[in-house]
């Protein structure tokens, strides 16, 4: 790479960088141990991990628990509702990546048990926000799909006003049927002005970034391989067609978390709309 060139690229670095929030890290005593967990990050996102592969290649089957937001962490800017959205958002993610490697069951006879917690959350500035809308139409079908693939199809918004940008911190691991911890992950990520849509409500960063986390845990659990040091692919067509036009996932499990907004998802995002209006959530669990 030549002298402009790698110039050029630190200058979007620091910019990205920049026009983000502060990612922060805790270690609440939600998971089981903690003294594995060794540091991995990418630009908008840090993470410390532990994986055992063996364990995880000899599972067959994984129960999901849902992701735990406790009210004292959300704050009094988020309701119940864009609460149980966020969790509900990580969960869906969640059961997408773990469906292409195992069978996703609600047993908890299970190989392997996943769970989650919301440890730290930082809302949306939603007058920050509406300054960004007011001034830009930026088009948002990646937030399904995360920085990563709006990055390699090219998406160049107009940047967010970056003040106020949210953040969220998840604690989450996979225990075995001895309770035994077999891959673990303390996860931070904090919006950025360039490849997160402005969107009126305190929670929309949060709820993207909740659909990142679990495609990251999800998918380290699922193939051992640490998300962030993994390249970048072209999302496959039922990735696409189930994490963005919201049709059925591959494993009935998944309905619970019920399905990605769809073409109505695409379009709020593109008015800036809050998620929670085209976003139905969770399913109701039929007994």
């Amino acid at each position: 790479m030549g002298t402009l060139s790698k110039l050029a690229s630190g200058i979007g670095v620091l910019a990205l960088v920049a026009g983000c929030g502060t990612i922060l890290l805790n270690e609440t005593g939600s998971l089981t141990r903690y003294d594995r967990l060794t540091a991995s990050s990418e630009t908008t996102t840090r993470a410390k991990l532990y994986v055992d592969p063996a364990a995880l290649a000899a599972a067959r089957t994984v129960r999901i628990v849902p992701t735990v937001f406790p009210q004292a962490i959300a704050g009094p800017n988020l309701n119940d509702e864009e609460r149980r959205l966020i969790a509900n958002a990580a969960d869906r993610a969640l059961c997408y990546e773990l469906s292409l490697r195992y069978d996703v069951v609600s047993t908890k006879k299970a190989d392997l048990t996943v769970r989650a917690m919301v440890t730290r959350f930082s809302d949306t500035d939603v007058p920050a926000a509406g300054a960004t809308l007011a001034t830009s139409a930026g088009i948002s079908i990646a937030s399904q799909l995360g920085v990563g693939f709006a990055s390699t199809v090219g998406r160049v918004p107009i940047p967010r006003v970056p003040i106020g940008l949210g953040t969220l911190t998840v604690e989450a691991e996979a225990l075995d049927r001895r309770r035994e911890q077999r891959a673990a992950m303390v996860w931070g990520g904090a919006a950025n002005a360039f490849t997160n849509q402005a969107r009126l409500s305190p929670a929309s960063d949060a709820y993207d970034l909740a659909g990142e986390f679990g495609q990251d845990f999800g998918g380290f659990v699922a193939t051992g391989v640490d998300p962030f040091k993994a390249p970048y692919a072209i999302p496959n067509y039922n990735r696409v067609r189930i994490t963005v036009l919201g049709e059925r996932p591959l494993d009935p499990d998944c309905e619970r978390f019920g399905r990605a907004p769809g073409i109505d998802g695409i379009i709020g995002d593109y008015l800036g709309l809050p998620p929670d209006w085209t976003d139905k959530g969770a399913r109701p669990v039929v007994n």
